[in-house]
């Protein structure tokens, strides 16, 4: 065992039983992923019970070791983590590898408390025993005072079999589920507050998104793709690698406005991108198309509305934000850092499409007339072959294919 280890913690997938092995490989392969740039500092080794142990082969500069930290915390299937320093399993190695430990932080506390845990039977000595000596060396080395109910600073220690772990700073994970153990979905991501975090819920419980963002260029200004491409690469921050999908709808709006009903325009619009979305999907073998509603917040959120946009597709529409409200939506937003990029000012292809008195509580017999009114399959067809596509990862790279 090297002098410091990162040990990653994951409750949910810890429940998994006998399936368990398959979300930590998942899990492992995302790391790998994230943290190629760094395999000169760590070797991943295996998991034990509810954790998983990278060593860190190498002294990390913080400033790297910063990054890690970042790239760590938001993997969906980490629910915390800690960066330990390792010693031997005498009482005398086991207090030394202690006070180092707490000499780096002597400024930030001013009681203290040890809690240990005694895993290797076999040593001489019990877990109070632990907790007493080291305790006593640190009240010494420091002059800190011991507040066993509520220390500035608790040091856990693990005594294990031929090495104990020393840590002190548990940093908490997005948790959830490894992003590829539930398959693939097709996020339908506009610029706003909601369809990000819907994004962000959808890839927490391992769902692998593509994103796709419908625009009104250039009747709208190209300011907006550019927004939701920031939004993308915060979102790459969980899944690392993102492939954008950039549709427009302009053609299809127009035609919607020539030959129907004012009322239902936002209506039909959301079914036929919800039709493209599902041949978007056949071409990326996903199964559901993820949405950003939620239930009631706008007109073409409402039950009736909802169900008359959905009769569109027959694959799977989820909607992780419907029984949230907006502050629990904004909370979210500001938790993953997408809220400061969704409020800068853009133009939306719905918002500019919304007619003066939208229907809220749709007829789905009088929506499917309205829509035979559309060549859906050309307009459908047409969008999907005028498509972009962008490929952004959690570096600086773009990579644009045509």
């Amino acid at each position: 065992m090297t002098s410091k280890v990162l040990i990653i913690n994951f409750e949910e997938i810890y429940l998994k039983g006998q399936n368990q092995r398959i979300f930590i490989k998942q899990l492992v392969r995302n790391l790998k992923r994230k943290l190629v740039n760094y395999k000169d500092y760590l070797s991943f080794s295996k998991a034990f019970g509810g954790s998983y142990f990278i060593e860190i082969i190498k002294e990390i500069p913080e400033d790297i070791l910063s990054e890690i930290v970042y790239k760590v915390k938001n993997t969906p299937g980490i629910t915390g983590f800690y960066v330990a320093d390792t010693s031997g399993i005498t009482m005398d190695e086991i207090i030394e590898k202690s006070l180092e430990h707490v000499g780096r932080y002597t400024q930030e506390f001013e009681s203290f408390a040890v809690v240990s845990k005694r895993i290797n039977k076999s040593v001489p000595f019990d877990s109070m025993e632990v907790g007493r000596q080291v305790g006593s060396a640190i009240n010494v080395a420091f002059e800190k005072k011991v507040n066993l109910s509520h220390p500035d600073f608790k040091l856990h220690i693990k005594v294990r079999g031929k090495y104990t772990l020393i840590y002190s700073k548990i940093i908490a994970g997005v948790g959830g589920f490894p992003v590829g153990t539930s398959g693939k979905a097709i996020a339908m991501l506009s610029g706003g507050i909601d369809s990000p975090v819907s994004t962000f819920m959808a890839m927490n419980r391992g769902l692998h998104i593509t994103a796709a963002h419908f625009h009104s260029v250039p009747k709208t200004s190209p300011k907006s793709i550019e927004k939701v491409k920031m939004l993308t690469k915060k979102l790459t921050d969980f899944q690392g690698q993102i492939k954008l999908l950039l549709i427009p709808v302009l053609d299809i709006q127009e035609a919607i406005a020539k030959h129907t009903d004012s009322r239902l325009r936002l209506i039909l619009l959301r079914r036929i991108m919800l039709k493209i979305g599902t041949k978007i999907a056949e071409i990326e073998k996903a199964k559901a198309l993820i949405t950003g509603d939620s239930l009631g917040q706008v007109a073409s959120q409402t039950l009736e509305n909802m169900r008359a946009t959905e009769d569109a597709t027959d694959l799977l529409v989820l909607r992780p934000l419907v029984a949230l409200d907006k502050k629990t939506i904004i909370n979210i937003a500001n938790r993953i850092g997408t809220f400061d990029i969704s409020i800068l000012p853009h133009d939306d292809a719905c918002s500019m499409f919304t007619p003066k008195s939208p229907e809220t509580k749709a007829q789905l017999e009088y929506v499917q007339s309205q829509c035979a009114k559309l060549d859906v399959d050309a307009l459908v067809q047409d969008a999907i072959e005028k498509m972009e596509i962008v490929v952004i990862n959690d570096s600086e790279e773009i990579v644009i294919l045509k």
